[in-house]
């Protein structure tokens, strides 16, 4: 039996959260079977057959053929190693991060996510503002921002593990600012600026 800290600590290692208060969550919402302790202000216990099936619905088909011993950038890799006559180079990092990619969008598919950034106009003003951009262009941002509600009243991006959903496209935070809220909107201008400029040039 696991307590929420052990689960967080394998789940982080497994690349499927960073916030312990995630952890919590889905455990409050069933997406991870518990027991609650003598009251639920002692915390919960997660069997391990629950934490193991949690783990394994979410990672891609085939996660568990990469191997452990790998910790290099590369490796050689042949079917036989009797009659392979030569070796093929795979960049197991970028075999990963494909994973993981594929990983955070079935994440999305089944509504897991840490939270919604709620999309205001006036800081997404403020920050095509602050970066110098004309009045067209705060227009289309906000444009574009406005038809993203989620079935709520306002904009909003699902975010999990530094990255963002928008327009079904997997964006990054913008780790060149310091919070979460600037990250967001600074990463969701400039995806936006790109699409402009790569329009231009078609």
């Amino acid at each position: 039996m696991y307590t929420i800290d052990e689960a967080f600590e394998i789940l982080s290692k497994n690349k499927l959260t960073s916030h312990k208060e995630t952890v919590r969550n889905w455990v409050r919402k069933g997406v991870i079977q518990a027991e609650p302790l003598e009251s639920r202000k002692k915390g919960y216990r997660i069997s391990e057959e629950a934490l193991e099936q949690f783990i394994k619905e979410r990672m891609p088909e085939g996660w568990e053929l990469y191997p452990e011993s790998v910790t290099g950038e590369a490796r050689n890799v042949v079917k036989n190693e009797e009659e392979a006559s030569y070796h093929v180079e795979v960049d197991v990092e970028a075999i990963k991060e494909r994973a993981r990619e594929e990983m955070w969008y079935e994440l999305l598919g089944k509504f897991v996510f840490e939270d919604y950034f709620v999309l205001k106009k006036s800081e997404v003003k403020a920050a095509v503002e602050h970066m110098r951009y004309s009045k067209e262009f705060e227009a289309e941002v906000w444009e574009r921002c406005s038809k993203h509600t989620w079935g709520h009243a306002t904009p909003r991006v699902p975010y999990l593990l530094d990255y963002f959903m928008f327009e079904g496209e997997r964006i990054p935070f913008n780790k060149d600012f310091v919070g979460r809220d600037e990250q967001i909107i600074h990463a969701l201008i400039e995806k936006i600026r790109l699409d402009k400029v790569n329009r231009k040039r078609k």
